[in-house]
């Protein structure tokens, strides 16, 4: 009984120690927060801000030293580490700010400084002394009694949970290394996981199935279960244009499995909101599909296709704004944002080196050597930017998105919309009533550029949120292909051209100031990143300068060809063309 009241008191006075220094950092921080402490503050300020904080990091100290049995050595270690930091913050108290001067500052830092290091010395010769002891336990088994079934058991367990720390480390649990979807007819890949009910996440563990091949697993023999599951149920068909969710229960746990649309199959009676979930869910399935082949980077296009996929689902907020939840939304459009700037970061890279490539293919071969040490430069660029990129797509915020998004897009129901307004009047919510003056109001938007385009100069600014517009009439007309009829490709191709020739011109102004930048500063990055007092370098580098001029005459040969794919947008033609498409949504 006396024993377990020490340990009590010991336990308790290891939590006092640690919380009373975790409190004493946090109320350092917050007041000088809140005061705005700086080096012309009152005395009195710096002297309770940088004594609350010269306290807790000792608290702290002694408090972890507590959790180890004291022993003579180690006390007494313990005793002087805690008088000479205390002696350092109490010399500060006095001293400051009348006698704050040397050598009587070096006194007290040198104090101080002794004291948290002796403590924290301590705290590793205790740790190391631990260790030892488990390890000359586990050197002498022959002395051990077999039959001693608690000593054997306590060796299991501690294997197994050692085991299983190193498992969770490697691969927590909240993790979905293997979620991913595919389209393909011979391969799902598939999620097993408990029920979640009430937005509490169970384990979950992801597996990958092949009619021609599986997939090699990491496989912990600790923490192994034999366990043989039962045999799934045949899945259906997976030439369905719908979503096949197929759910079995095998030995306690429910699978399930998000399978890629073919097609959206948006009808025109549909309401605007079930269009929006058609349209997500078709895209969300091609972005997993295709992410996979962008974390193994053997292929560009698939880091391409991905961004494609998340690019139309973020554009999905613009076209459908007024009939989504946004409360329910907002979050994962926040999500597929993050996912598509971390992809376009290195998609951009891709394309930088594309244009490269395509430049030093039409130089003379005494010259394809000159850009040498820019291309090394953006390689070194896109390694931090793929880096990061991964980091995004292994971690588990982006598997967590993942998984809720699939649970609201699979779910049964709510994604119905409200016929009626406040006062009760009936709202416009069909396909074929809504869409139409949508589709109008945006290539008016985009019509209405005509006038600046005709006359000073169009600035870079102008022509890139004229981009926007046409990339958002051109997604819109895309996403509801299937019920405005096949005349929607030549729509589609118009604008499409028109939307390439202005993203060339602004990938084109943007290479420019990349490349000044570089030229100035000796680094890459744009503008914006560098600070207003780093010195400029200018580099001498006729290659890059020779590569300037070649963007240059680029930007003009495109602003050349602007007027010939506008004028297509303009055509009356093209007017005509777009309302026999409108109009084909009142055709049976």
């Amino acid at each position: 009984m006396d024993q377990e009241w020490k340990d009590s008191i010991s336990k308790q006075s290891v939590v006092f120690m640690i919380i009373a220094g975790l409190i004493c950092m946090a109320s350092s921080i917050i007041y000088a927060i809140f005061e705005s402490i700086n080096r012309f503050s009152e005395p009195g300020q710096i002297v309770l801000s940088l004594g609350l904080a010269g306290i807790s990091i000792p608290f702290i100290m002694v408090g972890l030293n507590l959790l180890f049995p004291l022993k003579s050595s180690t006390g007494f270690l313990l005793s002087l580490g805690s008088i000479l930091s205390a002696s350092g913050v109490l010399g500060f108290i006095l001293l400051y700010p009348d006698a704050w001067f040397y050598p009587e500052v070096a006194y007290v830092m040198i104090a101080y400084a002794a004291g948290v290091f002796l403590l924290l010395f301590n705290i590793m010769l205790q740790q190391s002394g631990n260790i030892s002891v488990t390890i000359d336990r586990r050197s002498k088994p022959e002395n051990i009694d077999r039959g001693n079934t608690m000593y054997s058991g306590e060796n299991q367990l501690t294997a197994a949970l050692s085991s299983m720390m190193v498992s969770h480390i490697l691969h927590p649990a909240s993790e979905f290394s293997r979620w991913n979807s595919t389209c393909h007819e011979n391969e799902i890949y598939t999620c097993d996981t408990e029920i979640i009910m009430k937005d509490t996440e169970q384990n979950k563990i992801c597996t990958a199935e092949s009619s021609t091949e599986s997939m090699p697993e990491t496989v912990f023999p600790e923490t192994m279960i034999d366990q043989t599951p039962e045999p799934l149920e045949t899945i259906g068909s997976l030439a369905t244009t719908t979503d096949s969710i197929t759910e079995d229960v095998t030995a306690g746990t429910k699978v399930k499995s998000f399978v890629s649309m073919k097609r959206t199959d948006i009808k025109k009676d549909d309401h605007m909101r079930e269009a929006a979930h058609k349209i997500l869910r078709f895209h969300f399935g091609r972005m997993l599909k295709h992410e996979r082949g962008t974390m193994l980077g053997k292929d560009i296009e698939e880091l391409h296709d991905m961004r494609v996929a998340a690019m139309r689902m973020r554009s999905v907020l613009e076209v459908f704004n007024g009939h989504l939840d946004m409360d329910v939304m907002k979050t994962f459009f926040r999500g597929i944002k993050a996912t598509r700037r971390s992809l376009g970061a290195v998609r951009d890279l891709d394309v930088f080196m594309e244009k490269i490539q395509h430049h030093i293919g039409s130089l003379p071969e005494q010259r394809m050597s000159e850009l040498d040490e820019l291309i090394g430069t953006l390689l070194i660029e896109r390694d931090k930017a793929r880096g990061l990129m991964l980091l995004h797509l292994d971690s588990s915020k982006y598997d967590k998105f993942k998984l809720k998004f699939t649970q609201v897009l699979e779910k049964e129901g709510g994604w119905e919309e409200s016929l009626v307004d406040k006062y009760g009047r009936p709202l416009p919510h069909r396909v074929r009533d809504v869409l139409p003056p949508l589709l109008y109001n945006q290539l008016a938007t985009v019509r209405a550029y005509d006038d600046l385009v005709h006359g000073d100069e169009p600035s870079y600014e102008m022509l890139h949120a004229l981009r926007i517009d046409v990339k958002i009439l051109r997604y819109t007309l895309e996403f509801f292909e299937e019920v405005l009829g096949e005349e929607t490709n030549s729509l589609v191709k118009d604008l499409k051209a028109l939307q390439d020739n202005l993203g060339d011109i602004h990938d084109a102004v943007v290479a420019m100031e990349l490349l000044k930048n570089y030229l100035k500063y000796g680094k890459w990055g744009s503008r914006g990143s560098r600070k207003s007092g780093e010195e400029h370098i200018i580099l001498s580098e006729p290659g890059i300068e020779n590569y300037l001029a070649y963007r240059k005459n680029e930007i003009k040969e495109l602003f050349e060809a602007f007027p010939e794919v506008w004028a297509k947008a303009m055509d009356p033609d093209f007017g005509t063309r777009f309302s026999g498409v409108v109009a084909s949504l009142y055709h049976d």
